[in-house]
């Protein structure tokens, strides 16, 4: 910046104009070095440890489960400081997604015993299950004492009985074959239930089903969807006079979010929170776990009580609640009831409360402390194959803690190309390799901020400057409109 108004007087006006040009071109380069400080690449050292992964075959993208040595070791709830690098030391893109479990992977199946009924001739139309059900002790069916042979002129088979007395699973739907070809390929099933065969109650009208083969495809739909849990027994009949013959009825169970396969993770007995108006036990856990599910257990003998379970991921972070139902635990004399575990969103906090609502357990009288379980599934970890093997996963910097997790942008695309799943490799944790250590767990003290300082100084020396050329100019013009008032007189 040049002041071509005012003529260079000693080395005071070069000084000033020297800084003033200094501050303005210091500006552009402290943060052109600021902006490369925070793009610099990160090494496998600057993480605590890590694993060598083992790769099937060639491939363009791997996937690996990740270990709970993971979750010990990282420093930010969203697994930022993680990163995968291939065998010349270079980061290759990954990215982290939940794993699904398939709800028929935690469905049980069962087969169900079944009985024809016929015809009952003294009143033509209904089923006499009085005299052809004999039961033993149990309410399991024995046998049909009546069973008339189908056939031409003789009865024909009206409906089929049903018997869930011996299933030990909760029934949410029925599985149906019949053979092909020996009735109508369609049919619409009606289903009533009952405890004592005396009272039937419909729980199922009109419910299709139908095997249907045309030009080499097929139409398949074997299930009748349940709306709720059935009693001991079943009536399953059909409109039309097409008889329907059974091979074979199972039944499946419901999908239970809470029953599906998960790792646990118990965090003791709570501390009794004195600061709360109702009874409150807090817990705490140093995991980054992506927590979906939890259970209170008990140790007393017929505990219930109604909890409100929250979490937060600091002290300083309001309560979020993430469930209220009623735990409890009911011993009888041949078994044990315990409350199905509540479900939730996942989320990585790691302070826990629960809040009594309805106290049945004692534990405001702090006479039944119970411990908290949380369940959780662990992440799966999906990258590119990019550069030669071995690959390394890394995790655990306290110096990636306010850096950008990473663009994950190119692997969902990836993945997103094909069909699920589709040329994604399957990888192996092989040796554990300390990197870092503890260094790089340890949060280091942020350096002296001397460029700030520097900027500062440079900006106020452009501004003492730029004021002291101001008061030399009114100085001068002052002097000047002196001389020539003086001149004039």
């Amino acid at each position: 910046m040049r002041y071509l108004f005012l003529k260079p007087q000693g080395h005071r006006f070069r000084f000033c104009r020297r800084a003033t040009q200094l501050s303005f071109t210091m500006i552009p380069l402290l943060a052109l070095q600021a902006a490369f400080a925070g793009t610099q690449e990160v090494r496998p050292d600057d993480f605590a440890a890590g694993y060598y992964l083992e790769v099937t075959s060639p491939g363009p993208l791997y996937s690996l489960e990740l270990p709970l040595d993971v979750y010990r070791t990282v420093r930010r709830p969203d697994l930022g400081d993680i990163r995968v690098f291939n065998g010349a030391g270079e980061v290759v893109p990954h990215s982290l997604r939940d794993v699904a479990v398939p709800p028929e992977a935690v469905r049980k199946k069962a087969s169900v015993p079944f009985f024809p009924l016929f015809e009952n001739t003294a009143n033509p139309g209904q089923s006499d299950l009085a005299m052809q059900v004999v039961r033993n002790s149990s309410g399991t069916i024995v046998s049909i004492n009546a069973d008339p042979k189908p056939g031409a002129g003789g009865p024909q088979t009206t409906s089929y009985l049903l018997d869930l007395s011996g299933l030990k699973t909760p029934v949410g739907e029925l599985d149906v074959h019949w053979i092909a070809g020996q009735g109508s390929p369609v049919y619409a099933v009606t289903v009533q239930h009952s405890s004592d065969l005396q009272r039937w109650i419909p729980l199922v009208a009109n419910a299709p089903l139908a095997d249907l083969q045309h030009g080499g495809a097929r139409v398949e739909k074997r299930n009748i969807i349940l709306p709720y849990g059935p009693q001991k027994y079943l009536r399953l009949t059909w409109q039309g006079g097409t008889p329907l013959v059974l091979n074979r009825v199972d039944a499946v169970s419901p999908i239970v979010p809470s029953r599906q396969p998960r790792q646990w993770d118990d965090l003791g007995s709570g501390v009794v929170d004195t600061g709360e108006k109702v009874p409150a036990l807090n817990y705490k856990t140093s995991l980054r776990l992506p927590v979906s599910s939890a259970q209170m257990v008990f140790f007393d003998k017929n505990p219930t009580a109604r909890i409100a379970l929250q979490s937060r991921p600091t002290d300083k972070d309001p309560w979020h609640t993430r469930c209220e139902q009623v735990f409890y635990k009911l011993s009888f004399t041949a078994s044990e009831v315990r409350n199905e575990p509540c479900v939730f969103q996942p989320t990585t906090d790691t302070l826990w409360r629960a809040v009594v609502r309805e106290d049945g357990a004692g534990i405001g009288s702090r006479q039944q402390i119970p411990t908290l379980q949380l369940g959780w599934n662990p992440s799966e970890l999906v990258f590119i194959g990019r550069g030669e093997p071995p690959f390394l996963l890394a995790f655990g910097s306290a110096g990636l803690e306010q850096q950008d997790r990473g663009d994950s942008t190119v692997v969902l695309q990836a993945l997103n190309a094909g069909p699920a799943n589709q040329g994604i490799g399957s990888a192996r944790l092989g040796s554990r390799r300390e990197l870092g250590g503890e260094r790089a767990l340890k949060s280091l003290p942020p350096p002296p901020p001397w460029k700030k300082w520097l900027l500062w100084g440079v900006l106020v020396a452009g501004v003492a400057c730029l004021a002291g050329m101001a008061r030399s100019l009114i100085k001068e013009m002052n002097k000047k409109a002196i001389n020539q008032t003086t001149s004039e007189k």
